[in-house]
């Protein structure tokens, strides 16, 4: 072949084709023995199996309009909470000891790099949506490693798990929540059973000075007034009935004087001529009756008045006293001293009017003694009125105290009882959220508010995730494949060849051809067929295992 310097230096698609098809044998035998090798890896590369559950957000089963949750987080911040615990280093040991876990790089690796390991197995918490965009439907959890059984063990456990610690976190924030509003409500009583002692202490002290008092404050201030009233008015009749009874006692004191001057002279011995009563003296016998009713009718006037029915009747009877009196004469019958009367007849005619003025005397005197009982009734009576009076005027004096008293004791109750209704309030709105807290903490203990379920357990996995065999397989007999033909095309490169007339400059005249010249014993018949029958077998597995590694890499395989 005769050596030539290309014109131009590029790589003819044409030159590619005669480079391959001239070192056949080397491109099959380069590409059989690079392909052997990805195969070899990727067939003993093990298998890693990948198991899923599935958890249910089930939500709550009595509606909230009768009794709702206490539990207020959300739900995202509450699975990732969970998944923190869940992924800690103690709980992945346990779960590591009781399913017997990595038990080849235990040997090679420290705990805490297994730790590591294994939650890059599990990996992230897929969530769902539900039904709206922000509710949580369900979430998965997985996990992967090389033993299928064990595989779906560990993802149904770490599906538990989440239940389990769901369950505990969702009791235990609504106990505490009852539990702080309990002992909220402790304090709250606590503080409400002091108001309400100081409350009740201050109206025992101020009994009579409160504001809700000041109606019956007034009324009982009107009421002593009018009983002030009714005292003045009392004590003035008694007053007027003292003046009228001290009258008739001096008229009775000086009718017994006249009475018993009287008696005294009539009993006297016979004076002397000289000391006689001149002719024509009168001796006065006794008051009239017109006196005595004129008496008792001033005194029941000044007692009832002039319209009582007793006071007209002593006015018609002193009427008819009176018109006797003119008739028949005065009560004090003047007794004429005559002057030729003997000693013996004037001691005879006054001898015989001396029972009559003791008669007259006796009842004068009776008439005093009666007008001084009446007398001292009245003083008595008047004492105690004026002592009524006096307890009325205390009683009015004291009434008016409170009622001065009332804005200030109203600015003090008002701010006992203001005290007193917010820790009123407070204590009914804790108590009420005591009972919505307790009501939850019992729904979250009967499992009747939002759970999680498990709703579809993660099966044994029947084809590993890792690694995808037929896919290497064919990516590394591809690679193999171009690796010997790059190898042949350098080759051909490196050696500088014209391969065809096509590499030719387009100014160069081919002058004529050289036919393929056999030599003897070169390039049999038979052996060329060989040949033929060997690159189309090449060819042809080329084809189908790219079409495998096609079909599983569409499929997912």
């Amino acid at each position: 072949m005769i050596q030539l310097t290309p014109a131009r230096p590029e790589f003819a698609p044409l030159s590619i084709v005669r480079a391959l098809t001239k070192h056949w044998v080397m491109l099959l035998a380069i590409w059989l023995l690079l392909a052997a090798i990805p195969i070899v890896v990727v067939m003993k590369w093990p298998a890693t199996y990948r198991a899923e559950a599935l958890v249910l957000v089930d939500s709550q089963k009595i509606p909230e309009k009768y009794v709702s949750s206490s539990v207020a987080s959300d739900l995202q911040d509450r699975l990732a909470t969970i998944g923190q615990q869940i992924l800690s280093t103690d709980q992945l040991k346990k779960l590591i000891d009781d399913f017997d876990l990595y038990r080849d790089e235990k040997k090679n690796h420290v705990e805490e790099e297994i730790i590591e390991h294994m939650r890059k197995d599990i990996g992230e918490i897929k969530v769902e949506k539900g039904w709206s965009r922000d509710h949580l439907g369900a979430f998965r959890i997985a996990y992967e490693g090389p033993v299928p059984t064990t595989v779906a063990d560990v993802a149904n456990r770490l599906a538990s798990l989440f239940i389990i610690e769901d369950m505990k976190a969702r009791e235990n924030q609504a106990q505490g929540t009852s539990d702080f509003l309990k002992n909220r409500l402790n304090d709250a009583k606590k503080k409400l059973n002091d108001l309400e002692a100081r409350v009740s202490t201050y109206k025992v002290q101020h009994n009579g000075e409160l504001p809700q008092q000041e109606a019956s404050l007034n009324a009982s201030l009107q009421r002593l007034q009018l009983q002030l009233q009714g005292t003045d008015e009392a004590v003035n009749r008694a007053q007027q009935t003292k003046v009228i009874l001290e009258n008739a006692l001096g008229m009775a004191e000086s009718a017994q004087s006249t009475l018993a001057r009287a008696i005294s002279e009539a009993n006297a011995p016979e004076p002397s001529e000289a000391g006689r009563p001149a002719v024509g003296a009168e001796i006065p016998q006794s008051l009239s009756g017109s006196a005595k009713v004129q008496q008792d009718l001033d005194a029941m006037r000044v007692r009832y008045g002039d319209e009582h029915p007793d006071v007209r009747r002593l006015r018609d009877e002193l009427a008819r006293v009176k018109v006797s009196e003119a008739k028949g004469g005065s009560a004090v019958t003047p007794v004429p001293v005559s002057a030729p009367t003997s000693a013996p007849t004037v001691r005879s005619a006054r001898r015989s009017i001396v029972p009559e003025l003791s008669r007259q005397l006796a009842q004068e005197r009776e008439k005093a003694s009666n007008v001084s009982v009446q007398l001292k009734n009245v003083n008595r009576e008047l004492e105690t009125r004026a002592n009524e009076r006096k307890r009325v005027l205390d009683a009015i004096d004291a009434f008016q105290k409170r009622l001065e008293h009332l804005p200030i004791r109203e600015q003090e109750m008002e701010r006992l009882t203001r005290d007193y209704q917010n820790s009123k309030e407070e204590y009914k709105s804790l108590l009420e959220k005591m009972t919505q807290a307790e009501m939850a903490t019992e729904m979250e203990r009967r499992q009747k508010a939002e759970r999680f379920t498990l709703l579809d357990r993660a099966r044994i996995p029947e084809r590993p995730i890792s690694p995808n065999r037929p896919l290497l397989i064919t990516a590394g007999v591809l690679f193999s494949l171009v690796l010997g033909m790059a190898f042949v095309i350098g080759g051909e490169l490196k050696r500088n060849c014209l391969l065809g007339e096509w590499e030719l400059p387009k100014d160069v005249v081919t002058i004529g051809r050289v036919p393929v010249i056999d030599f003897i014993g070169y390039g049999p018949p038979a052996r060329r067929r060989w040949r033929t029958a060997l690159v189309s077998s090449a060819v042809i597995s080329l084809l189908v295992v790219a079409a495998v590694g096609l079909y599983y890499v569409l499929n997912g395989r």
